[in-house]
């Protein structure tokens, strides 16, 4: 499975198990997808998910070295929030 394809299947677990669950929105953070700077959320780490398929914890384990992993709920893009918590990139290079 290459690198977009395990993001997809990221994202249709994450779709699958209604996350992010947090309702704590990070205002100011823009997606670079859609724009929208009021839906990013943080995804659950997968200790807080009991019922967590096995493949989200791998995946997961995968790509948040690089960074905290969250989501827009407006477009359901999986992203990287940078350090500074001012933007979010892309969960793979293109």
């Amino acid at each position: 499975m290459d690198e977009w394809e395990e993001i997809e299947r990221f994202r249709a677990i994450v779709v699958e198990l209604e996350l992010p669950r947090h309702d704590f929105s990070l205002f100011g953070v823009m997606c670079p997808y859609c724009g929208k700077t009021d839906r990013i959320h943080k995804l659950e780490d997968p200790s807080e998910l009991g019922e967590a398929p096995a493949e989200y914890d791998e995946i997961w384990n995968k790509f948040s070295p690089k960074g905290e992993l969250v989501m827009c709920k407006f477009c359901r893009q999986i992203l990287l929030l940078s350090e500074s918590r001012g933007s979010a990139s892309p969960l793979a290079e293109t």
